[in-house]
């Protein structure tokens, strides 16, 4: 029999136990456990198996070694055996071979396919989420600080999880589980935040499929942390995962192009090897370049924008806050007006589309002056400008400036303590305790 013979039915040989074990367990311990597996060659009376790492190796052997022996037994014979290797592994085994191969001890060919053998996509390109993230990307959610980068992954995360329109209005056309790592938010503030997703939308939030990774730190610049998340990944089968913020999971620096192509390349490979898309929360510079695409504003090394297919960008102009798309291989979308609709009734805070008419309306006019004059109207006391600055969460200049026109107009009085409306002025007003 000629090699490639051998070599076919040996692979036919796996196929058959693969297929006896599907019929030994759960259907969704075989898609985790064993649908992974790898058919990497036989030795002798040994056939070879390749898994993702030596994480999913150990878990594969202590609990799955007696379904997987017994399919053997029954399909191979007893005197058959079966050895799992990792990647590394596989990768020396088959090294090993193609020099003995090619008779050079030391070059090893390059893996080469005629282009018709790639993998052909079902379609050209798809969307994840129609506009905003393309099929299986890996990309960039962006923006300054309190944009609302995490409102909108969060929001993003609940529509893949069920399938309903994220911020309203764009269709999602890939639903699955979510996986989520979130290294700056408390577990309640993230709980109460995906509940109020929930929601709005009218779902179930005991059955929504967004799966959160609660350990205390992920180093994705550390090999072991690497292939933990890359086990986690091959368990859960997540169609999206999410990463926020970027800065939480390494410890390289940003501006170094080789590291932060390593840490790149992983996340590529991972793409690629599980199909899952993946979204990274980070921050814009803080003073980016006027005349320079959206995606060059992104804090650190540009090997960041060159490795994303797909960049949503969280920009503010005055008050209005906006939502850009930039895709490789789609056209771009937006800018759309968004907003942070405050808490009402049993409804937390959300990201929202502003509608039409109110997009063309503003914001022509600052309405700065507006919420500070709400903000006094419910004091009970002065109050100062840090304060205003804090409690809205707008620069000290602008604050100053809204605060000297209202003066100028008489709508507000100034005392030594802050500030006041100008019908409180003459007021008795409550002093600290």
């Amino acid at each position: 029999m000629s090699e490639d013979k051998h070599r076919s039915a040996d692979a036919d040989l796996w196929t058959r136990i693969l297929a006896r074990i599907a019929e030994i367990v759960s259907p969704g311990c075989f898609d985790t456990w064993f649908r992974p597996l790898a058919f990497a060659g036989r030795e002798g009376s040994t056939l070879l198996l390749n898994v993702p790492n030596e994480t999913f190796r150990k878990w594969l052997l202590d609990t799955y070694s007696e379904p997987l022996r017994q399919a053997v037994t029954q399909i191979a014979g007893p005197h058959f055996e079966v050895r799992i290797l990792t990647d590394n592994a596989a990768e020396r085994s088959h090294s090993r071979n193609a020099c003995e191969q090619t008779g050079n001890g030391t070059s090893v060919p390059l893996p080469v396919v005629r282009a018709s053998a790639l993998h052909a996509p079902a379609q050209p390109q798809t969307w994840l989420v129609e506009q905003l993230w393309t099929n299986g990307a890996v990309g960039v959610i962006g923006g300054s600080p309190k944009s609302g980068k995490s409102w909108l992954a969060l929001d993003m995360a609940v529509s893949i999880a069920s399938g309903t329109q994220c911020l309203g209005a764009f269709p999602v056309h890939a639903s699955g589980p979510v996986l989520l790592y979130a290294a700056e938010d408390s577990a309640a503030a993230l709980r109460a935040r995906l509940e109020t997703l929930s929601r709005i939308r009218q779902l179930d939030f005991a059955s929504l499929d967004v799966r959160v990774i609660t350990a205390e730190s992920l180093r994705l610049d550390r090999i072991e942390d690497q292939d933990r998340l890359k086990a986690t990944v091959f368990v859960h089968h997540p169609v999206l995962l999410v990463l926020d913020p970027l800065v939480r999971v390494h410890a390289i620096d940003e501006n170094v192009a080789g590291q932060v192509a390593a840490l790149l390349g992983y996340l590529r490979t991972l793409q690629r090897k599980t199909g899952v898309a993946v979204a990274l929360i980070h921050h814009l510079r803080k003073n980016p370049s006027p005349s320079g695409g959206a995606g060059y504003s992104l804090r650190g090394s540009s090997d960041l924008y060159a490795w994303l297919d797909s960049f949503l960008c969280l920009r503010k102009h005055h008050d209005q806050l906006t939502l850009s798309a930039e895709h490789r291989s789609a056209q771009g979308a937006g800018p759309f007006p968004l907003e942070l609709a405050q808490p009402s009734g049993d409804t937390g805070a959300h990201l929202r589309l502003v509608s039409t008419d109110r997009a063309e309306a503003g914001p022509k006019e600052d309405a700065l002056p507006g919420r500070i004059l709400q903000r006094l109207s419910g004091a009970t006391e002065p109050i100062t400008v840090e304060a205003l600055r804090n409690g809205l969460q707008v620069r000290n200049q602008r604050v100053v400036a809204a605060l000297r026109q209202l003066l100028s107009q008489g709508a507000i009085q100034r005392l030594p303590r802050g500030y006041v409306l100008a019908a409180q002025s003459s007021l008795p007003l409550m002093k600290h305790s």
